[in-house]
């Protein structure tokens, strides 16, 4: 019966080898090292979170009437988002900085833009109040003014 093929698990002889060549690469160091594919995928997701990152910085620069930055940018965010994904190639220890710089300027940017909606409204409601608060001012002075008997008729 050891001549059965386990319809489960394959051939007995195939998964040992298998086995063998698992061990193997794992005793040649390449355990630590990343696989082309995962470099690929890496440098993908990094420049797609940079040009993410632009783009918001574009629409930053268009809500703050800033067009002339937000159109450079806007224009020039792919080859950013390349050239430092390049430069993360020739200089290896860049990438763990930039990817953390990445995730902490990445929330920011997003709060950035509802702390600054929520701001604009908070200022614009302070300032409504303000300009109620005045308007009923003037309101009082006026009526105090007409409602309140004058001296020169006082006998």
């Amino acid at each position: 019966m050891p001549d059965e093929l386990d319809l489960e698990h394959g051939d007995p002889s195939r998964r040992e080898e298998r086995r063998t060549r698992r061990r193997q690469r794992d005793s040649t160091g390449s355990v630590g090292t990343e696989s082309k594919t995962d470099t690929r995928r890496l440098d993908n997701e990094l420049h797609s979170r940079l040009v993410d990152a632009f783009n918001q910085i574009v629409e930053w620069r268009e809500a703050r009437e800033d067009e002339e930055l937000a159109t450079a940018i806007n224009e020039d965010k792919e080859k950013m988002a390349k050239g430092l994904v390049s430069l993360t190639h020739a200089v290896a220890p860049l990438r763990q900085p930039l990817l953390i710089f990445l995730g902490f300027v990445e929330p920011i940017l997003a709060f950035g833009r509802v702390g600054r909606i929520l701001a604009t409204r908070w200022v614009a409601r302070q300032q409504r109040r303000q300009q109620a608060a005045e308007e009923l001012a003037v309101a009082q002075a006026e009526w105090d003014r007409q409602n309140t008997p004058s001296m020169a008729t006082v006998p």
